[in-house]
């Protein structure tokens, strides 16, 4: 069996499957709670209970309604020709985000990124919204406001509130996050064929310029008809 075949397979298992298995983590995780919760610090509690604000959130972001996938292509107009891939390095970075602040609780810092993610995706998903042209609105918009900005409110209210946060920890959750995150998108830029230069380029414009945001509109159009 070729290796080109082996990378075919994970393709389309992960097209079909992605949204699952992470819903799969989620009932995972609220499992994970319901036996361990009594025994649990909330320092650990809280990357779980993230997990499972995630798989809420993807709900709204993949299926109902969905498309926020395609909403991100339009704005940063580049064409993701393995989408699988694309999924499957997600589903790597959620595992690593989350569950690793989890089992190895007692670091802080760890903890504090995951609980950013919270503040990333409800930013992400108003600039999405502005480029809506139907109505202000990105798919997964209403979870990240509702379900895991809380989530990330009350963390980090815990934590300042219990003398757990130091300055350095700001660095080193910033490199635990960040680091793999860009990485990870250049990747999966440049796999298809695509500049990470221009992606993060027309995703500035789409988000911050108004010229940009009417551009992403016009792309957008088409694929609602």
């Amino acid at each position: 069996m070729t290796v080109r075949t082996e990378k075919n397979k994970m393709e389309n298992f992960m097209k079909k499957y992605s949204f699952w298995l992470t819903s799969l983590l989620g009932a995972g995780a609220i499992i994970w709670l319901i036996i361990g919760w009594k025994d649990m610090d909330m320092v650990i509690k809280l990357p779980i209970i993230y997990i499972v604000a995630l798989a809420v959130h993807e709900i709204e972001e993949l299926k109902f309604p969905g498309g926020f996938v395609e909403l991100v292509l339009a704005m940063t107009g580049i064409e993701i020709r393995n989408i699988g891939i694309a999924k499957f390095g997600l589903l790597m970075f959620t595992l690593y985000a989350t569950v690793i602040p989890a089992v190895i609780g007692g670091y802080i810092w760890p903890v504090m990124a995951t609980l950013f993610i919270g503040c990333i995706e409800i930013f992400a998903h108003l600039a999405a919204a502005r480029v809506n042209p139907e109505r202000f609105y990105s798919p997964g918009l209403i979870t990240a406001v509702c379900v895991q900005f809380p989530v990330a409110v009350y963390g980090y209210y815990y934590l300042f509130a219990n003398g757990y946060v130091k300055g350095i920890y700001w660095l080193w959750a910033a490199i635990f996050l960040l680091v793999p995150l860009f990485g990870l998108q250049a990747v999966i830029v440049k796999s298809n064929g695509e500049s990470y230069g221009e992606f993060m380029n027309n995703a500035r414009k789409a988000m911050f310029t108004k010229k940009g945001r009417e551009e992403t509109k016009k792309k957008i159009n088409p694929l609602q008809k």
